[in-house]
Parts: C-alpha cells; sequence; structure tokens
C-alpha cells in the first residue's frame, strides 16, 4: 500500500452562540452571520517542515510516554503505601498506631500487636480521652494466669493502615509501671483474618 501524505493545514474557527455556548468549526462557512467574533486555532504542527514535524511529533511521544510512566510508577508507590503501615519496634514489641472511635469521639494511639490476646485492651488513659465511662465490670485472665479487674465496652471502630473494623470489643485495665509509649494491646479480635509480615528492618507492616 502507497500512502501519499499531501500538505493539509488546519485551522479551526471558534464562535460562543447566544446562549454562551462554545463552538469550533473548520470553515467559517459554517459559521453564523450574527458571531462575527472570531478567534483561529492552527494544528500543532502546521507551521513546520515535514522532517520538523516528524521529529516534533516524535519528541512529543517520548515525553508523553515518560509521563505515562512516571504516573505509573506514582500510582504503584501509592498502592505500596496504602497496604503498609510504618510501626515502631522496641525489642520484641511491635507498636502499632490505630485510631479508635467511640460515640462521635476519635484517638489516635499506639498499641502493642499482640496474636496472644483475645481482644484488644487499651489503659484508662485512652478510655478518659474517648469519654468511656458506661462499662462493665469483668475479669481477664493474663499471661502466667492472673486474673484481673477490668471494665468491658464495645468500641464504635478500630482503623488499622487500610483496615476499618465496626464494634470490637474492648477490656478497659488500670496500667501501673513505668511511662510507656503504648496504650494497650491489639488482639485477635482485630488481626483475626488478615494477612500481614512485619518488616523488622524497615519497621513496617506488609498487609496482604
Amino acid at each position: 500500500m502507497i500512502l501519499f501524505i499531501g500538505d493539509s493545514r488546519a485551522e479551526f474557527y471558534k464562535y460562543i452562540d447566544k446562549n454562551g455556548k462554545t463552538h469550533f468549526v473548520d470553515d467559517p462557512g459554517k459559521i453564523p452571520s450574527e458571531y462575527k467574533e472570531l478567534k483561529v486555532y492552527k494544528e500543532k504542527y502546521d507551521h513546520m517542515s515535514a522532517p520538523e514535524k516528524a521529529a516534533t511529533m516524535e519528541k512529543d511521544r517520548q515525553q508523553e510516554l515518560q509521563r505515562l510512566e512516571s504516573e505509573k510508577a506514582a500510582e504503584e508507590q501509592q498502592a505500596q503505601e496504602q497496604f503498609s503501615t510504618k510501626v515502631m519496634i522496641h525489642g520484641n514489641q511491635v507498636l502499632v498506631p490505630v485510631t479508635i472511635g467511640y460515640h462521635g469521639k476519635e484517638v489516635d494511639t499506639l498499641l502493642v500487636l499482640d496474636t496472644g490476646a483475645s481482644i484488644m485492651t487499651l489503659h484508662k488513659d485512652v478510655a478518659k480521652r474517648l469519654s468511656i465511662y458506661d462499662t462493665e465490670k469483668s475479669r481477664a485472665q493474663v499471661a502466667g494466669g492472673k486474673e484481673i479487674d477490668t471494665e468491658m465496652v464495645k468500641l464504635s471502630y478500630v482503623k488499622l493502615g487500610p483496615y476499618k473494623k465496626k464494634e470490637l470489643d474492648a477490656a478497659i485495665i488500670s496500667y501501673k509501671g513505668l511511662p510507656s509509649d503504648y496504650n494497650g494491646l491489639l488482639g485477635m479480635n482485630f488481626l483475626r483474618g488478615l494477612e500481614y509480615s512485619i518488616d523488622f528492618e524497615r519497621q513496617i507492616i506488609k498487609w496482604k
């Protein structure tokens, strides 16, 4: 197949009708007589010679490819960040940043990721910040078999990384000990069903 390309220069004419709608046409004869104010739009490559046009079009193509590659890399980075969470690691303790909601109030805090805890536990300081006062007295067994007094509450929601779980039970305890960076334990009633791995070197959780 042989294709002959002539010198086809395109110009476009713009006019705005009485309703404020903008129109573009390729022939001034198509413009109604009542619209006299015109603006001419030439195609980008009309003023160039054939070699210049080919070179410029190739340059534009390469720039567009680079733009698309940059957008793809940014989207992949965003997806990677969405499914990873920065944590703090102290020895064997993994401290995770969680957002806890209760009846319209919200608190950000750190909890120890604890797969040995059946439910979440919160220190009373967090409960006060959430204005949690309507609780039920209970008893809980801790490591070593010892039982302690607790207060049970149902949280509105808990958020960590890309996940949010609603209506979770939590045990409120009185913390006694040295000041700590965390305010409770993130137990299995949140972690159950989630797949993840911990990168101790980079201190992040990767969610699958």
